[in-house]
Parts: C-alpha cells; structure tokens; sequence
C-alpha cells in the first residue's frame, strides 16, 4: 500500500495538546475523492479537516499528519453526553484530541473492495505508527475503532453510513488465535517506516515547490497580470508559493 501525502498549508490542524491518539473514527466523505481533496486544502475551509481519505479505488491519502489534531470529531463541553461511545464519556475532553480520522470515499458507507482492504491495511498502519512513534499500543476493536455518528448522533447520525461493513472490518482487523507472528509485525513495522519515509519526502518536495515555483499558479494569474501591468513587478516567473500569495493580497485589497 501507498500514502500519497496531499494535505497543505491551508489543511486545518492543531497542536494535541499532550494526548496520545488511541482511538480511529471512521467517517463517510459524501462526495468524491476529488472534492474531499480540495475541501481539505481550501484556503476558504476553516471549518473541517481529516488526516486520511480512502477513495473506492484503494488510494489513500494523508492531509493531516498523525502527530496534529485533525478537525474532523470535535465536541464542546456541553455536548459531551451526546456521545454514545464510552471512551468518549470516559476521556471527557474534545474528542479530536485523542482521534485519528478515516474518510471513505462515497455516500452510504458501501465500500468497494480495494476500499475495504486499503481501510484494513490503515487502520493497522495507524496503530503501528502509534506503538513505534510513543509506544503506546491499543487493539483495534470496537471500543477504539468507532464511527462519527458515535461521538455526534445528534449532527452526524448517518457517518459513515448505514452500509458501512462494521462487522466484517472488526472481524479483518482482530488477531488469529494463533497469536501474532512475529515476522509479520516486523514486515508491518518496517512496511510503516517506509511509508514514513515516503511522506517526508513527499512535504519535503512540496516545500521545494514552494520556495521556487515552475510556472505561476492558476489561482495567481490574475494578480500576477496586474501587477505586471502596474509596473510592480517586471519577473513575473519562478517565484515562491508566498510570492505569488502576497500578490493576490494586495489584489484583493485593491492595492494593484
């Protein structure tokens, strides 16, 4: 399996705060992958993000690193009673805090089965990368593998779905009663250090894209052309992502 990393400088996230995350909350997406990635690098999304989305072709893709809080499972104060799972009554804090969060790609919680299997194979990905990063281990059951509509049945009674395969996901992800192979959590342990590795490159490259850009962005095309026009600038090309940003500032505030 691969994580292509997706997720930018304007994917909502925020410090945990101290907290291990433990638990993973499924979720359903609504919409395509298509328009799950660009909800979750929106400049104008101040509202939602998650740190996985699945799409029915097996694909997976990170906007949230592990170790940030995505806004995907928040609840305040006084709607804690809301929630039906007890790790949530029990930890009595904003659930994103202590959450990872998987989107599925679709509308009623059917997954297709390269779907299904990626899900499998993130969600023991997830609890690997958790174990080696602040060695806390937690099985993959129904207490720590819950859905949406378990922390906010009054806003999310439908996520992530009523097709979602909760019964056979549990079933996948429970251990053999022969016990874990040891030569089989060495091959996860070192599959999640590649994949690690992978990511880091992957922001590593975005980074670079951003510091010098091969070709002015679409979304700055405008703002490039009048300041060329006004004389501000006369080199429009080969600029860096913050450049560009800072031109359509100024374009919006009628500056140019």
């Amino acid at each position: 399996m691969d994580i292509r990393w997706v997720g930018n400088e304007h994917t909502n996230s925020s410090s945990r705060q101290g907290y291990v995350p433990f638990v993973i909350v499924n979720h359903i997406s609504a919409g395509t992958m298509a328009s799950m990635d660009y909800w979750f690098t929106d400049p104008g999304n101040r509202v939602s993000s998650a740190h996985f989305g699945v799409s029915k072709t097996g694909t997976i893709h990170q906007y949230v690193a592990i170790e940030r809080m995505a806004w995907a499972n928040g609840l305040s104060s006084d709607q804690m009673s809301w929630a039906t799972a007890p790790i949530v009554r029990q930890m009595k804090v904003n659930p994103n805090l202590y959450t990872v969060s998987i989107e599925h790609e679709g509308m009623d919680g059917a997954l297709t089965e390269a779907q299904f299997q990626a899900s499998v194979w993130l969600h023991r990905y997830i609890q690997q990368y958790i174990l080696d990063k602040w060695g806390k281990d937690f099985p993959l059951d129904s207490e720590h593998v819950i859905g949406h509509f378990q922390i906010n049945p009054v806003n999310k009674p439908n996520c992530p779905g009523p097709q979602f395969p909760w019964k056979r996901l549990y079933s996948a992800l429970t251990p053999s009663e022969g016990g874990t192979d040891p030569m089989a959590n060495l091959t996860d342990r070192i599959a999640a250090l590649e994949m690690e590795t992978k990511q880091l490159e992957q922001r590593l490259k975005q980074l670079e894209d951003y510091f010098q850009m091969d070709a002015i962005p679409e979304w700055a095309r405008a703002s490039v052309d009048k300041a060329v026009q006004s004389g501000l600038i006369d080199t429009p090309l080969n600029g860096s992502y913050d450049f560009y940003r800072l031109l359509v500032i100024l374009d919006r505030k009628g500056l140019l």
